[in-house]
């Protein structure tokens, strides 16, 4: 069982999915707001590195979906305060798992990294919003 400090948007019903994956495979959930916390390129940056930067971004986020932003269109610098200033443009969930800081649910990463059972079928980083106005969208 991993304690997991799990960073997302709260009400998003794929953050719900997935953290309801961890806790029916023994894990024990610290849910926190991703907006509520205070990002700098400092601390945001060790979740992401290892990613290529056009991964860091939240592929479900208005302005991505609206072409506002592109992902991949910035160096990391900017692309760090961008990030920072919108949380909701961030990869989510975040999480800290033991030592590890992880960005986005990668369900075969995290199956090896601490167990994962009963995985279901369905993508759980898709958006889970069922029209294109959905609360996801309205919140963001």
């Amino acid at each position: 069982m991993a304690h997991i400090v799990f960073y997302t948007k709260p009400g998003c019903r794929g953050g719900i999915m997935q953290k309801q994956l961890l806790i029916s495979s023994g894990h024990e959930i610290e849910e926190r707001s991703i907006l509520d916390e205070k990002w700098t390129p400092d601390t945001l940056y060790p979740y992401l590195k290892g990613l290529n930067v056009k991964e860091w971004y939240n592929k479900n986020a208005v302005a991505v979906k609206n072409g506002t932003v592109i992902p991949g269109s910035l160096p990391e610098d900017k692309a760090l305060e961008l990030l920072c200033s919108d949380p909701l443009l961030i990869k989510r969930p975040l999480m800290i798992v033991g030592d590890k800081l992880v960005a986005g649910f990668n369900v075969e990463y995290l199956k090896e990294l601490i167990g994962l059972y009963n995985i279901p079928e369905e993508d759980l980083t898709k958006c889970q919003g069922k029209t294109e106005a959905s609360i996801c969208e309205k919140n963001s």
